[in-house]
């Protein structure tokens, strides 16, 4: 569809780097996604209950395209950056990482790991009733 890629793209938008797969039985990750982080922007965009809240829009290149990915900016409980702001606040831009949504139990995480230095960072993902943690909607094709 070239003419819905020109319109993404001169919105500044990319495709969706997608961690995980909503089915009915819930989340499937999508296995280990090397990426190089080139940056991160603060937005403004509706949560799933249609209010107007702040995310953090992370830039990946995967495969030599270029991917964003969505994050809340603040955890779901108390004023503390989300877990995975947290822990990409350290990396550097052009940094190699692998980010891997993994299942412990009925809860998953994102496995951050920081290529150059072997470092590992474990960080929850939400899966409330309904809610679809932003870059895990469903590929519709």
């Amino acid at each position: 569809m070239k003419v819905s890629r020109e319109i993404i793209s001169k919105a500044g938008l990319f495709s969706k780097l997608r961690l995980g797969i909503k089915t009915p039985k819930g989340v499937t990750p999508t296995g280990p996604h090397k990426v190089k982080i080139i940056e991160d922007k603060l937005i403004k965009k509706m949560n799933t209950d249609g209010v107007e809240e702040h995310f953090v829009r992370y830039i990946f290149e995967e495969d030599g395209e270029k991917k964003q990915y969505d994050c809340h900016m603040k955890a779901k409980v108390g004023n503390d950056p989300h877990y995975l702001v947290q822990a990409l606040s350290e990396v550097e831009p052009g940094e190699e990482l692998i980010l891997e949504m993994k299942k412990a139990g009925i809860k998953s995480y994102i496995e951050v790991t920081r290529v150059g230095l072997n470092s590992t960072e474990r960080v929850e993902v939400d899966e409330d009733a309904g809610e679809v943690p932003p870059g895990m909607e469903p590929d519709i094709e």
